[in-house]
Order: structure tokens, then sequence, then C-alpha cells
């Protein structure tokens, strides 16, 4: 994307986000132009510390937003909490089929025995399936889980990059939508997503610009009329889970 093109939409992001009472702090260096390797490894460890500081402020005022834009928000203390709570909401939707991301977080939280043991059939997104297959059964699917990269406080907004085993439609087509979030995932805004994921593009290699997605609460849409549909295009529930 275009330089000029990008400052403008930040611009415009920031306005926005102005308007509903958040506070816009300045824009971080990285942000700004492009930086040596070791100088933007500096700004991603002051990043990472300043979240360490204000970690508990952060996730008040995720819980808050998300909360605000229809999200749900669940504190879960260890695995097993984790799987109670998915399993409640399985049971509130009458799930059969569970679809979800190839994670080693999720396979810490021990949830897909849990629910194949409630009779929810989990199927990940593996390197066994011919390209659209494993679209055609998250159309299927009940509920679709996947962890994310990041969580913005001050919008609450999941931030998630899509790639092998991270299938996109996972957060799309299900009827509900399950986000497990460590706590050091959590950071303040937009100003210092942009330089992690520059710095994660740099030691990785790879180009991340189209793989990046940004959730803020359950799909909602409106007619020219303004009448609100929530989950016409995508999920009507998000569950955002706080696993440790």
């Amino acid at each position: 994307m275009p330089e000029a093109a990008r400052e403008e939409i930040l611009a415009t992001i920031r306005g926005a986000l102005a308007k509903r009472g958040h506070t816009v702090e300045p824009r971080a260096d990285a942000d700004r132009r492009s930086i040596g390797l070791a100088d933007l490894e500096k700004l991603v460890e002051q990043i990472q510390a300043d979240c360490e500081q204000r970690r508990n402020d952060l996730i008040k005022q995720f819980e808050t937003e998300l909360t605000r834009t229809g999200g749900k928000f669940y504190r879960a203390e260890n695995a097993q909490s984790v799987c109670q709570y998915v399993k409640e909401i399985s049971s509130a939707q009458g799930a059969r089929l569970a679809v979800g991301w190839d994670s080693p977080i999720i396979g810490e939280s021990e949830l897909i025995p849990s629910l194949e043991q409630s009779g929810i059939e989990f199927i990940s997104d593996t390197e066994r399936f011919e390209p659209g297959e494993f679209i055609g059964k998250a159309i299927e699917a009940d509920i679709g889980i996947s962890t994310v990269d990041y969580a913005l406080a001050d919008t609450g907004s999941l931030v998630v990059l899509s790639g092998r085993g991270r299938a996109r439609s996972v957060s799309l087509l299900p009827p509900v939508h399950v986000a497990i979030v460590k706590s050091e995932q959590i950071i303040p805004g937009l100003d210092q997503v942009f330089p992690l994921l520059r710095y994660k593009s740099r030691i990785s290699g790879e180009d991340l610009s189209s793989a990046i997605a940004f959730i803020t609460g359950p799909s909602r849409t409106a007619d020219i009329e303004m009448t609100l549909v929530v989950g016409a295009h995508g999920p009507k529930q998000l569950h955002v889970i706080l696993f440790g």
C-alpha cells in the first residue's frame, strides 16, 4: 500500500476513535518511517515493557471496549475453565461441529479432547485438506475457534494474521466465533500494533500486510434505512477467552 494512502487511512481511524472519546497516543517512530532492525527491536522491547507495566489496566480497558461492541469476555484461570466455558457455549447453540486453528494455545487448553468427549467434532485447519475443502467445513460448523496475534485495548479489537493452519474462514463463517487470548497479547492500540507487526515481518521475512484482519465485535451491517442487523455477513456472537 502506498505510504500516503496508509497515512490517510490511519488518520481517519484516529479521528474516529477520538470522536468516541478514546485517547490517541502519539504515533510511534517505527510507524512514521522505515528504521533499522536494531532500532525497531529496541522499540518493540519498549512497547512490551510498557504493556507489562500496564497489564491489568489494559485487560480492563479491553474488556470494557469489547463489551461495548457486543462481544463477550471471559477470564479463564486454567485449561479446565476454558473447556467448561466453550462447552457451555456449545450446549446453548446445540453445536455438533467446531472448526479451529492448528494452534499450540488451543492444544494447551486441552479443548479438542474436551469437545470430542461432549460429542462435538473438532476439525482443525491442517495440511491434509485440499484448497477450498476446509471452507466447506467452516460453512457447516456451529462454532469457529481461533487464537489471536494481538488484542487492542482502546477499541476491543482482535488482530488476526491468517496463514497455513490459521484459516480466515474460522473467524468469518461459523455463527459463533470463540477467540482465545493470552494477557501478553493485549496492547494499547494501533500505534503499538504496527511496529510489532513490522518487526515480526522483518524477523520472519514474510509480507504480513495481506494477511491482517481486525475484528471488532460480532458481524454487523445496516441497510439504507440504517436498520442494524447482527450476523448478516459473519458471526452473530464473538466470545473472547482470556486464558491464564
